[in-house]
């Protein structure tokens, strides 16, 4: 089976989306399946990666495409109106206007399109798996259709709340095979927001990459290593440095845990990076928490690995800023694989990710208050904690294993193969 996978968060971004396009592909190509990616910023063709997503054209570059470029937009719009099948012919237009004329991002959308069609006829491409139901869901249902070809999505959360001019994007979502979503909290979303087919939806859960996620240091070894004191309770944070995350609150939170208990051995530790990182410096600053507070930047791989085992508590709290939500959180299973127990709020998925009471506790948003009661609980109660993390552990292994979902998803794949050609050729 050969599978497009079209995605604008591939190596070398940071996040979760990247996180679960990067395993996806990986736990595929185990199973023997080749999987071509279309993606914006990894470009190598011997591993079958193609950067051919354009990102940040303005409109002024049209100035600078050739002829066939227009030639193209030309065809594409033509072929909306008379070729696509199985529309209202109002829809047609809405799409054909939107493609090729609309001026938000028209030199992108337009590009990427074009730089992916001879590909795919190239590479003889059975089916494809778009990264997310915003950017690639567009680029992935023109393709669909001019090359004949089935189309599955995933739809993470915040991707789908985005809402495109003229309803496209119910337009499209409405018109695909089969859309792949990680919990029963985003399926009820979908549905009361774009109004699809409930048959199209499967539930298919992110994962860990078990099989390649052990770390053989103890975590004395580990903190011997970074210099970190066996008696420091440490509390990890993995994450983009971004506007919802919470950070505020975990800070206020630490805050009044100091300023109560001024020698408790308590420290925070930050891994990631973004466009929140100078204003968390200066909260860190403000709030006089530079000997409790550690900014770690990026890290990847085995190392942030060793940070999730040398801890003894993951906290991630995001809220829920101008339509964008937290569809689920890998990094909360992520942190439960190495038996720390969470702690995460009631919003989006991140109530399926975290099991309340079991694998960790839920706290409402922006409540530094609660949050600093459930930490001190775990603090003070290791029976607590290692109970919270065994069971975190064990559940992951049951649901959340890439090699296993991988499997699912690639039964889905192979099944809608199948129905596209018995229903169309």
């Amino acid at each position: 089976m050969n599978v497009a996978l079209i995605t604008d968060n591939y190596i070398p971004k940071l996040g979760g989306i990247k996180t679960i396009m990067v395993n996806v592909r990986n736990k595929l190509t185990e199973l023997g399946e080749h999987v071509y990616v279309f993606n914006s910023t990894y470009d190598r063709e011997e591993n079958l990666c193609f950067k051919v997503l354009s990102e940040k054209r303005i409109l002024k570059n049209l100035a600078s495409q050739d002829i066939r470029f227009y030639i193209f937009v030309f065809a594409l719009f033509f072929k909306i109106i008379f070729l696509f099948k199985g529309f209202k012919f109002v829809d047609k237009l809405k799409l054909a206007f939107f493609y090729c004329f609309y001026p938000k991002l028209l030199v992108d959308r337009l590009l990427s399109i074009k730089n992916t069609v001879s590909l795919f006829k190239k590479y003889k491409i059975d089916i494809i798996l778009g990264g997310s139901a915003y950017r690639p869901l567009i680029y992935s249902f023109v393709l669909s259709k001019w090359s004949q070809i089935p189309l599955v999505t995933y739809a993470h959360g915040e991707d789908f709340l985005k809402r495109l001019p003229f309803n496209v994007n119910t337009i499209i979502l409405q018109n695909i095979e089969k859309i792949i979503v990680s919990n029963k909290i985003m399926k009820k979303l979908l549905l009361k927001i774009h109004n699809v087919d409930v048959s199209k939806i499967k539930i298919i859960p992110y994962g860990v990459d078990i099989e390649n996620s052990e770390v053989k240091e103890s975590v004395s070894e580990l903190r011997a290593k970074f210099n970190i004191s066996e008696s420091d309770f440490i509390i990890l944070t993995v994450s983009r440095l971004y506007p919802r995350k919470g950070f505020k609150t975990v800070l206020k939170a630490v805050k009044l845990i100091i300023d109560e208990n001024p020698d408790i051995p308590i420290k925070y530790f930050i891994i990631g990076s973004g466009k929140e990182e100078n204003i968390i410096k200066k909260l860190i600053y403000d709030l006089n928490l530079k000997d409790y507070v550690k900014l770690l930047g990026r890290i990847e791989g085995y190392p942030k690995n060793q940070y999730y085992k040398l801890s003894d508590l993951f906290v991630l709290v995001p809220e829920i800023k101008n339509n964008s939500i937290e569809g689920f959180g890998i990094v909360y299973i992520e942190a439960n694989y190495f038996k720390l127990p969470v702690i995460g709020s009631r919003s989006g998925g991140v109530k399926i990710a975290i099991e309340e009471g079991k694998s960790g506790f839920l706290i409402k948003s922006k409540d530094a208050v609660n949050l600093k009661e459930k930490i001190l609980l775990l603090f003070n109660n290791q029976n607590l904690r290692n109970n919270l993390g065994v069971y975190g552990h064990n559940r992951v292994k049951d649901l959340f294993d890439w090699k296993k979902n991988v499997s699912t998803i690639r039964n889905v794949l192979q099944n809608t193969i199948i129905e596209y050609k018995s229903k169309y050729k």
